[in-house]
């Protein structure tokens, strides 16, 4: 039997295709419109694939919307490899911002984007509700609507993975009442990426971002594998009350659950809606690279354990209240490589316990008030921090007579605290807490009569470069730092606040070295919906 020649296949392939894949609608020649006011669909909107792409049913196309209607049916018809723009205008109603059961592909992913950045707005008494849902992309858009009477967030991912919100801005305006603009939540919600966003201007209560998670009878657990990164976080409104966090991930019922979610090279600003700028209530997550720039309240592993918070930056003005750096509760927390300047309480808080949750941090049976309660620290490690100017620097325990629970088994070991004001390392209670190898200078020493192989009063010799305090050339601090094999089982720390490596290991956040920063902190350019890809 003869076989057709090469060229006679593809025609009748990209024939095939041209009438498998032309829309059912019938359209007018008037800027492709359809005359039922479906969504316009580009002379281009489907791309000759793969053989392989074709086979798996996965061919891009682009589908463009400009009223509401548009785009609900558009989200009802996506597949795999679509794309849908929205044009210049406002988009509002529950069934076009509903998002339920699509699922896109790891490499076709459903994106719904701006075809102008900013420009296509989301709004009224509704939300944008992705759920049970996979692999979609959401870019560009202007978030401004205000949730529902049963719903109070804007944004909720329910039940869903592998959701990319990217490049868009949420300014939410104020209602009076609770408010959420992002929730995560639900069964088998992981992998979400939420990145180059912003988010201005909550005055609101609730948080801006909220981990709720999930629960089901013995099963509580948080969404996991989550990205939080590359956004700009301002202007959160002042409030008295609990409960206004800027990234809140978790809550106390699924705290004893692994996140392995990370919150990363993100910019926060004059966030001072609560004491807890970012908490988390979830275990084994990292929150590394931030910028923490006069925002009136602390990092916080509230609840959860073996949390990493590392190569953050820290800058207060010197005279904005309870501008804080890390406090910390729970098992086996890793603090290290962090910069803080300029903090006005606690730059580093070990505090005590109103509550011990054991050694393995699994009590048996806990009571709802036990797990929303201050948990005793275990085995926290604080090392290669650096602190200056600041009121008070490293404290370890609390003269608190409600918190009984004094920290145990930590270490605080080549950190650099140099203050004019306050003690440098305060433990208010005693403690069993291992001090070697740590530098203070300008103020006094510390209250408990450590000696010099704990903390050294020496001047670091810093000089001023890029804004920051480093080593100098000649700085006591330059490979001094202690090694002890007790404490590199718990964190080996290879590199610096810079990213820089490090060889023989220098004392604080800094390792003197004239290779390349691959980190700084971070500015409003760097973040957001206009940051670099």
């Amino acid at each position: 039997m003869l076989k057709k020649p090469i060229k006679v296949r593809r025609l009748l392939l990209l024939t095939l295709l041209s009438v498998a894949l032309l829309p059912a609608t019938s359209y007018s020649s008037a800027g492709n419109q359809s005359v039922d006011g479906a969504p316009t669909v580009t002379d281009v909107v489907y791309d000759v694939a793969p053989e392989s792409e074709v086979a798996s049913g996965q061919v891009s196309r682009e589908v463009k919307v400009s009223t509401s209607a548009q785009l609900e049916r558009a989200i009802a018809q996506a597949t795999p490899g679509t794309t849908i723009v929205l044009a210049d205008g406002t988009y509002r109603g529950s069934k076009a911002l509903q998002i339920s059961g699509k699922h896109g592909t790891s490499t076709s992913p459903i994106t719904i984007k701006a075809a102008n950045r900013g420009r296509a707005i989301v709004a009224g008494a509704d939300v944008l509700h992705i759920v049970r849902s996979s692999h979609i992309v959401v870019e560009g858009l202007k978030i401004t609507n205000t949730g529902t009477a049963t719903r109070s967030v804007a944004v909720q991912l329910d039940g869903s993975n592998h959701i990319r919100l990217t490049r868009n801005s949420f300014a939410v305006p104020a209602t009076g009442n609770k408010m959420i603009w992002l929730e995560i939540k639900g069964e088998n919600s992981s992998d979400n990426q939420i990145d180059r966003n912003d988010f201005n201007g909550k005055s609101d209560p609730a948080p801006v971002i909220a981990f709720s998670g999930y629960t089901n009878g013995s099963i509580k657990q948080i969404s996991q594998r989550d990205v939080i990164e590359y956004n700009h976080f301002r202007n959160v409104t002042f409030s008295e009350e609990n409960g206004n966090e800027t990234i809140r991930l978790g809550i106390s019922k699924i705290s004893l659950s692994k996140g392995q979610n990370k919150v990363q090279y993100n910019l926060f600003e004059n966030c001072d809606g609560d004491l807890e700028v970012v908490s988390v209530k979830s275990g084994g997550n990292e929150v590394r690279y931030n910028t923490f720039i006069n925002n009136r309240g602390a990092l916080t592993s509230r609840h959860g354990h073996n949390n990493k918070f590392y190569g953050n930056f820290f800058f207060g003005d010197g005279v904005k209240e309870k501008v804080l750096g890390i406090r910390v509760y729970g098992n086996d927390h890793k603090i290290y490589n962090n910069y803080m300047e300029g903090i006005t309480g606690d730059a580093i808080f070990l505090d005590s316990g109103k509550y011990d949750g054991g050694t393995d941090g699994k009590p048996k049976n806990p009571t709802e008030e036990d797990l929303s309660s201050q948990w005793r620290v275990y085995r926290a490690t604080v090392v290669n921090n650096t602190i200056v100017n600041s009121k008070v620097g490293i404290t370890v325990g609390s003269t608190n007579t409600t918190k009984k629970y004094a920290p145990t088994g930590s270490w605080v070991a080549n950190n650099i605290v140099a203050n004019k004001t306050g003690v440098l390392y305060h433990e208010p209670s005693s403690t069993d807490t291992v001090f070697k190898g740590n530098i203070g200078f300008g103020s006094t020493l510390n209250n408990a009569s450590r000696g010099p192989s704990e903390i050294l009063d020496i001047n670091p010799d810093f000089t001023i470069s890029e804004g920051l305090h480093r080593l100098s050339a000649k700085s006591p601090a330059i490979n001094k730092a202690v090694s002890d094999s007790q404490l590199e089982k718990r964190v080996k720390v290879v590199d610096d606040m810079d990213g820089q490596l490090r060889s023989k290991i220098d004392v604080g956040a800094d390792e003197f070295s004239n290779a390349t920063s691959s980190r700084k902190p971070l500015k409003a350019t760097d973040v957001g919906p206009n940051a670099p890809e």
